[in-house]
């Protein structure tokens, strides 16, 4: 296609912008076009995307920082600046008591101290401690002052007739005030996107040929359809393979909706959801589950504990004396770990590290099958952060009782779970942990890295840990930590990505 047909395929407003660029010397700002065509910049940019698509004009786009003045800064302008208040009656002064200071300068009570701090930062002055009475006095350098103006308070005059300025209007030797005054609030700033168009080769060629302005149908209206006028008419033609605009619409954090499948998941399986309190006794968190008071993982460096409260309630004084004789003395056929079981720990307060804890606290509630039980919630771990570990993160637990449950079951249970949250590879291996017996590990390959990661832990309960509940059936239980399982279905190589908070990241995460 010719020129001059590209040219004649222009819509009404293409061609007026055109014509207003060769008007305006071949490039101009969106905000001059806007005032030379007097219609609005969305209206311009919708055209001119179309003309940069058909290479009739280039889109330059420059960042600049708008600083704006603040109510507070405004009463300093008109003004003076606090320190220079200060400054001003030092000078006549040449020493003040500090605490005459609210009677001498016309500052606001709370605001005194941060402006004598300014005074020292500033070093026009210096405190002097004699019996306890502090005194400002104005140095050398303070009495210099007085007769020059500072680079912050130049920088506030940069206001006197505007609300704001651009960063690229501002002497250089003023700039590094811009940081200052903001932290003062007496400034604000804002990033902000300016947009030039200039004309092509190809467009500069086309303001020789007839760009008149035919205007065309662009919406079939209901009295263009009834008097059949859109017959006649000279309807618009459209580019149906243009890319449209890219949109943005509201939904859930990619991890929420990973949690949220699993929910979906269990409740499809028949389990039922129950939950727990965050803030939990190591009693629940540790004891029961027959986790060894002096266990490794109950120390400082694994355990967040609390100063407040100063002690966790214990309702059922039985159940712990049953777990203390389990501790201590062993039940069902087991020694038990031979040490003296210090009720005291089981009353500390820690941040819950598992779920288990909700679990079993349900098991002790309903000790007769069938449950069929799970809980979502977030744990604490005094852990070392970096792709793949985290201090807090969700974790769901599960827990089935029955007659006659095996370690084949679980395992059953467990890659139906993984399979239908996306894990397409799987793979079992020998676990251990305090409370189960016999207990596996599953893990599940991560192509980003080309390797397996850690996905979630289970096994069967002890009997050390049901005979003291008064349970008499097998339980299998597991624990998964979604951030990994989410890292393999988002192909993210760290964890830490799930919680950076990129807008632009999340923005392009599919809904799907």
């Amino acid at each position: 296609m010719g020129l001059e047909e590209e040219v004649k395929t222009l819509n009404a407003q293409e061609k007026r912008v055109l014509s207003a660029l060769g008007e305006l010397d071949k490039e101009a700002s969106v905000e001059e076009i806007e005032e030379f065509m007097g219609i609005s910049q969305s209206a311009i940019m919708r055209s001119a995307f179309n003309l940069e698509e058909k290479e009739f004009l280039d889109i330059q786009e420059e960042s600049q920082q708008q600083i704006f003045i603040t109510n507070e800064g405004r009463k300093y302008l008109k003004g003076s600046l606090p320190e220079r208040k200060i400054l001003e009656v030092l000078v006549k002064e040449e020493s003040l008591p500090v605490d005459e200071l609210p009677e001498k300068v016309d500052i606001p009570q709370e605001k005194i101290g941060l402006s004598i701090g300014w005074v020292k930062r500033k070093g026009w002055g210096e405190i002097e401690e004699e019996d306890s009475e502090k005194t400002l006095k104005v140095t050398d350098e303070g009495l210099e002052a007085l007769e020059e103006k500072g680079k912050d308070e130049l920088l506030l005059e940069e206001f006197e007739d505007s609300e704001s300025v651009f960063s690229g209007e501002i002497r250089e030797e003023l700039k590094e005030k811009i940081s200052v005054l903001k932290s003062r609030d007496i400034l604000e700033t804002k990033d902000r996107t300016y947009r030039r168009l200039a004309l092509s080769e190809k467009g500069e060629e086309s303001l020789d040929l007839d760009l008149e302005i035919e205007e065309k149908v662009s919406r079939l209206s209901t009295d263009l359809l009834r008097s059949e006028k859109w017959k006649e008419a000279d309807l618009r033609k459209y580019n149906v393979t243009a890319p449209g605009p890219s949109i943005y619409p509201g939904k859930e954090h990619p991890q929420r909706r990973v949690i949220e499948e699993l929910r979906s998941i269990l409740l499809r399986m028949g389990f039922e959801e129950i939950g727990g309190p965050l803030v939990e006794s190591e009693f629940w968190n540790f004891d029961v589950l027959f986790q060894a008071q002096n266990h490794p993982a109950r120390e400082i460096h694994d355990t967040l504990s609390l100063s407040k409260p100063e002690r966790a309630k214990i309702p059922d004084e039985e159940l712990l004396k049953q777990v203390k004789k389990a501790h201590e003395e062993g039940v069902a056929g087991s020694e038990g770990w031979g040490y003296d079981f210090d009720e005291e720990i089981s009353h500390r307060p820690i941040l819950r590290s598992q779920t288990t804890a909700d679990t079993v606290r349900y098991l002790a509630q309903q000790p007769e099958p069938p449950v069929k039980v799970f809980c979502i919630d977030k744990v604490f771990r005094r852990e070392r952060i970096d792709y793949q570990h985290l201090a807090e993160f969700p974790q769901a637990e599960g827990i089935v009782m029955a007659p006659d449950l095996n370690f084949r079951h679980m395992l059953g249970y467990l890659k139906q779970i993984l399979l239908e949250m996306g894990v397409p590879k799987i793979r079992f291996r020998p676990g251990y942990f305090p409370y189960t017996e016999p207990s596996a590990e599953a893990d599940g390959y991560f192509p980003e890295r080309d390797e397996w990661i850690e996905l979630l832990g289970a096994g069967m309960f002890r009997p050390e840990l049901l005979k003291p509940l008064g349970i008499e059936h097998p339980v299998l239980a597991w624990g998964i930590g979604f951030s990994r399982i989410a890292m393999i279905r988002m192909g993210i190589e760290d964890m830490r990505d799930l919680h950076n908070n990129d807008i632009e990241w999340l923005k392009e995460r599919t809904l799907g």
